[in-house]
């Protein structure tokens, strides 16, 4: 009954005796080197499952109709026709470890190579020395798998033909047949009357078929490494002194490189501009770190560090130290009636002269110079979402966008008593304007003069040390002296003028720079910033520009 190698191989569970896995190895490949002669080679179909085993003929194999290469629509190139019979002999190599050693062919280890100038054939799995799992596995099966397997062109088997080649009667069974004739006795000539005699006794005595013992061709037999199972140079095996030491490394590269060919397993020694690009990468890191430890090394013990480094005050630390004077003790306020009213409230300052400037502050907050003011009106509150609202609506000017407050969502309509952020100084402008147009009086954003002329000794109010993350209800912070609320803090607000340098000589009600490109914004937000929440602080902003969450405005009547 006819059957696959395959099932039959799984039914038989174990490794195959080593004279029943040769015979199969070589019915198998007297079958491809036949169909190698007509320049046919199987391909994928070389496998168990397409090994038949019959109880009266040879083993088949049954490619279903056409070796691979026969499937093409014109003939294989010379080149494809070598690679093809290659991957038979290498497949051949595989089935006959599977069938001496019971188990297939370990898959490859993944290691990482570095090498961009060796060509290695990546899809023939290397197969490893039989004996390695099977310690009963004969010395013909291990060398014909490293033949028919080795990981070059070079060391494996160019042709069917060469593996057959491997194995011959054994000598000593040719020589002790060639006495067994010799020494029988000369059987008499038959005489030509009698044919039918000699037939009949060539039936009843038919000769004796000797069976030449299967071994393998000394003069071609590939020397395998007891240790890798890989092919080796024969001439190098046969001296008996052990292998010289490896030499030690000519440079540092050679040297890395190999104990990356340890570290790997492979024994294959990393080389090419890959592996230098990978070292040059590798010791520029190692450099960085060097340095930046060395850095530090040299500013603690050299450079005054010490202790000091440690406790080195923040930027939140330094804003604390410097506002320590005007800081008091922060208790949140019920917000007046008027912080209702659609028309902003306001409150009457007496003018007068004063300081303009910091001498502790930045660089832009100098040189103080004097300042004269005349009487002018000023918001009590920063303007509100419902005062701006009331605007929009007036106009048809868009609502400012969504400022995406945490815990404040939809801000501009569901928080109508909150300051109105996300204003440009445009828009900061146009309300002023239509204010005017409206109440018939002159309604303009403060010059900076004027807001750090309320602005001085006012407390601070919802800063980022006390807002929770978000501006609150205008007029529930402490206001300053005049009766002002939110002067340093809920949001910082547009000035008149443009951003510039202060001048050394005394003015009066000034205007600040007559062109620029940025314009000014006073006091402090909400949200945390580096610069100092203190009455002379200045900050500037492209007054295009609406998209900033912790800007708004207060607005003045003036009397001039």
């Amino acid at each position: 009954m006819n059957k696959r190698l395959g099932d039959y191989l799984k039914a038989y569970g174990a490794p195959l005796p080593a004279q029943e896995a040769l015979d199969l190895f070589l019915g198998m490949a007297r079958i491809v080197h036949g169909m190698h002669e007509q320049f046919a080679f199987y391909g994928q179909e070389l496998r168990f499952d397409n090994i038949i085993l019959s109880p009266d003929q040879p083993p088949r194999v049954l490619d279903c109709g056409i070796p691979q290469s026969r499937l093409a629509a014109k003939s294989p190139a010379p080149e494809d026709v070598a690679q093809g019979i290659r991957r038979d002999i290498h497949q051949l190599g595989v089935m006959l470890y599977q069938m001496a050693t019971g188990q297939p062919v370990p898959e490859r280890r993944s290691t990482y190579n570095f090498r961009t100038d060796f060509d290695e054939t990546s899809d023939l799995l290397p197969v490893p020395d039989p004996r390695t799992v099977n310690p009963a596995v004969s010395m013909e099966i291990v060398c014909l798998v490293a033949k028919a397997t080795a990981r070059d062109a070079q060391s494996q088997a160019k042709s069917i033909g060469e593996l057959l080649s491997l194995l011959e009667p054994s000598p000593d069974a040719a020589e002790g047949a060639a006495k067994a004739e010799l020494s029988a006795p000369a059987a008499p000539a038959p005489a030509a009357s009698a044919p039918a005699e000699s037939a009949q006794a060539s039936q009843a005595n038919p000769p004796v078929r000797r069976d030449a013992k299967v071994t393998l061709a000394k003069r071609s037999l590939p020397v395998v490494s007891e240790r890798t199972g890989f092919v080796l140079n024969e001439a190098a095996v046969k001296r008996d002194a052990p292998p010289a030491p490896a030499p030690p490394p000519a440079s540092l590269v050679d040297g890395l490189a190999q104990a990356f060919a340890d570290l790997s397993g492979t024994g294959e020694r990393p080389t090419g501009k890959g592996f230098k690009f990978f070292l040059a990468g590798v010791s520029c890191l190692l450099l960085l770190v060097v340095s930046l430890i060395t850095y530090r090394i040299v500013e603690k013990f050299f450079l005054g560090g010490g202790a000091s480094v440690a406790t080195r005050p923040t930027v939140e630390a330094l804003r604390s130290r410097s506002e320590t004077s005007n800081r008091q003790t922060f208790v949140p306020t019920t917000a007046p009636d008027d912080t209702r009213a659609l028309l902003p409230a306001l409150v009457a300052v007496k003018g007068g002269t004063f300081e303009m400037g910091s001498l502790d502050g930045q660089p832009d907050e100098q040189p103080v110079h004097r300042v004269t003011l005349s009487d002018f009106e000023i918001g009590k509150y920063e303007v509100t979402n419902a005062q701006y609202k009331a605007f929009c609506d007036a106009t048809g000017r868009p609502y400012p966008e969504e400022p995406n407050f945490a815990r404040l969502r939809n801000y501009f309509l569901d928080y109508p008593h909150h300051p109105v952020v996300r204003v440009s100084w445009d828009d900061a402008n146009a309300y002023c304007v239509w204010l005017s147009e409206r109440t018939g009086d002159l309604y303009r954003l403060p010059t900076e003069a004027e807001w750090e002329y309320v602005a001085r000794n006012s407390p601070i109010g919802w800063d980022s040390y006390h807002s929770g993350g978000a501006p609150h209800e205008v007029g529930t912070s402490p206001p300053n002296a005049l009766g002002i609320y939110d002067l340093m803090g809920n949001v910082w607000e547009w000035c008149a003028d443009w951003y510039g340098s202060y001048p050394a000589e005394p003015q009066t009600n000034p205007k600040g720079s007559p062109r620029g490109t940025h314009k000014v914004l006073r006091g402090c937000s909400w949200y945390f910033s580096t610069v100092p929440c203190r009455p002379t602080s200045r900050f500037r902003f492209d007054p295009t520009l609406n998209y900033w969450f912790n800007g708004g405005f207060r607005v003045v009547r003036a009397k001039h």
